[in-house]
């Protein structure tokens, strides 16, 4: 009760403060209301999409069961689409149906025929496979089977970078399962399944992959953050200040100190992390053109990876848009950034921050001085 009160308390004081409490409500509510769009657009989705599953899979199953006469120019497409899931070099395959029975010939690398045969056979409507093609164990001396190629094979759902709804739905539900059933179980195997359904339920909810959530093996690419705003300013007035770093401690309170190599394309730059903390790490471009943009990359070895860009695009008016991309590998990945954007450290807040100061900084110059 006394936890209760004080919580119940705090928020009073917090929504209810007579300088800041009506903008902090009004945020409340924005956010709210944001949240309820975002949770009708989402269930919106995972309906119409176990809908479609459901009525692709009763079709399928219909048509395995009762309709297995299919014309044998529907079958030739189909084998030519199977053929380009599983084959480097589809085009030096020939294809034609007869009766249902598909024909094969020309050449194929011997490590793909016996799949490829197999995912025809399994094509429904086809009725057999001749496979009369020559297999070459390399493609050295054949010209058709030159040339970089790649098979296209189907990926399982759960092996996708991004899931479709319905599987977040049913990850998220055997997640959900797992919590129950771990009391069954001794403590060893309890902790083990709940790690698990912490682990299933965090990718469900996320739809990032675990390596994005953890940091590990991730690259710079954990987080993605792109933020942009109009200045009412030229590109050639702005390009000044976003491709000289040196000058960027002069609207970016939390850079101390940025270093530039003879050659322009290195830098050293000493910025405040969380709790005042100093985060050293260097940078090198990786393209740049004048008036316009400006990319660069984290040197490898550095404790937070990342990469970034910065493009300037006229507008009407006169004004400028400044757009900036960030990709970066925070420690503990996105977990970490969740924790960071609680304490409200993380590079998105501080980004538009950033924004934000650069487009009073370079409006207020440009705004004439009156004399009294």
């Amino acid at each position: 009760m006394l936890g209760a009160s004080a919580a119940a308390g705090a928020t009073i004081e917090y929504l209810f403060d007579p300088v800041c409490g009506r903008s902090r409500r009004a945020k409340v509510r924005d956010q709210a209301s944001h949240a309820a769009h975002e949770l009708t657009y989402g269930l919106g989705r995972l309906s119409r999409d176990l809908n479609n599953r459901s009525r692709g899979v009763a079709a399928g199953t219909r048509f395995r069961l009762t309709g297995r006469s299919v014309d044998d120019r529907v079958l030739h497409e189909r084998v030519r689409a199977e053929l380009g899931r599983h084959l480097t070099h589809p085009h030096a395959v020939h294809v034609s149906v007869e009766d249902r029975v598909a024909r094969l010939e020309g050449d194929v690398l011997s490590r793909e025929a016996r799949r490829a045969a197999r995912a025809v056979r399994r094509i429904p409507g086809v009725k057999g496979v001749d496979a009369r093609w020559h297999v070459h164990r390399d493609p050295s001396g054949v010209p058709q089977l030159q040339g970089v190629g790649r098979s296209r094979q189907p990926v399982p759902q759960l092996l996708h970078q991004h899931w479709a709804p319905s599987a977040r739905f049913l990850a998220g539900t055997a997640a959900a399962a797992l919590w129950v059933l771990a009391r069954r179980f001794p403590p060893v195997i309890s902790w083990t399944l709940r790690g698990a359904g912490a682990a299933l339920g965090a990718r469900a909810a996320t739809n990032l992959p675990l390596r994005r959530l953890t940091g590990i093996n991730a690259g710079r690419r954990a987080i993605d953050v792109n933020r942009a705003i109009s200045i009412a300013a030229r590109p050639e007035e702005i390009w000044p200040l976003v491709s000289d770093y040196s000058v960027f401690a002069r609207f970016m309170p939390d850079v101390r100190e940025v270093r530039r190599s003879a050659d322009g394309l290195r830098s050293h730059w000493e910025i405040s992390g969380p709790a005042g903390r100093l985060i050293r790490f260097d940078a090198v471009e990786t393209s740049r053109e004048e008036g316009k943009h400006i990319a660069w990359k984290s040197i490898e070895g550095q404790l937070i990876a990342h990469t970034g860009a910065v493009r300037l695009a006229p507008e009407d008016g006169g004004r400028t848009r400044v757009q900036v991309e960030l990709t970066y590998n925070p420690v503990v990945g996105a977990a970490g950034h969740a924790v960071a954007r609680l304490l409200g450290a993380d590079p998105v807040t501080k980004l538009k921050e950033d924004l934000m100061r650069l487009k009073s900084y370079v409006e207020g110059r440009r705004q004439p001085v009156t004399s009294r």
